[in-house]
């Protein structure tokens, strides 16, 4: 596990989808789709661009927290008394920490959805896991990450969100900046927290069970889908 505080890190979110007008954000006390131009309510941009100065960080982050795991089989050998641990899978879990502003959050986890951007044309679901069988409908869980395309990268996914995050500069030893990439992350919980001295925040916690990526240098993100047959 490792804590970051806000000051050392930007944080950005997108969606597993390089299609324009892919954003997905609130207007109206809904959860929309599109080209979203107030960035406060903007909660993951499509990933039309490389470059993170192509896009706004998360405003207020005051913490990060990243914890990796990892799940293992354990095999017993007949006359061997330590069994052998073979990884079946990694497990990524990030939690971002921010000054609440606004319902943003309380709305992209508990919806609703507007009716004709959800998969099920009803929206009474919230935006936790993105995009549904294919980009720019929200979908409510129930499909296969595998069958959720991205419709400008033939067989890629489309499924869940990608968290990027940005070492504050010269925060590695040799003086450059780092990129983290969470690809495919769904969100698994939001609290919020009342404070005495008036201080409201709140969290979310994304997970993911793909491969961590890095950016090629620290002002770039992974932009790398995952294909279909990974997921």
């Amino acid at each position: 596990m490792v804590y970051f505080l806000g000051r050392d890190v930007n944080v950005y979110l997108f969606t597993e989808c390089q299609v324009a007008d892919a954003s997905i954000g609130s207007l109206a006390n809904e959860v929309v789709v599109g080209s979203l131009e107030v960035e406060n309510r903007t909660f993951a941009n499509s990933m039309t661009a490389t470059t993170l100065s192509s896009f706004t960080a998360q405003a207020d982050i005051t913490g990060v927290d990243v914890s990796i795991g990892a799940t293992d089989e354990d095999i017993t050998y007949i006359g061997q008394d330590v069994p052998a641990k073979v990884e079946i899978k990694k497990e990524y879990t990030i939690s971002l920490t921010r000054k609440k502003s606004n319902n943003l959050w309380d709305l992209i986890f508990n919806g609703p959805v507007k009716a004709n951007n959800a998969t099920d044309n009803v929206g009474k679901h919230g935006a936790r896991w993105g995009f549904g069988d294919n980009a720019q409908e929200i979908g409510n869980g129930n499909y296969n990450p595998s069958t959720i395309r991205d419709t400008a990268v033939a067989g890629e996914s489309a499924f869940g969100y990608r968290v990027a995050v940005q070492l504050a500069s010269g925060a590695l030893e040799d003086g450059t900046d780092e990129v983290m990439c969470f690809p495919n992350c769904v969100i698994n919980g939001h609290t919020v927290s009342l404070n005495a001295d008036g201080i409201t925040e709140e969290t979310m916690e994304f997970s993911t069970v793909q491969d961590m990526g890095y950016g090629s240098d620290g002002v770039n993100i992974d932009r790398t889908l995952t294909t279909r047959s990974a997921m």
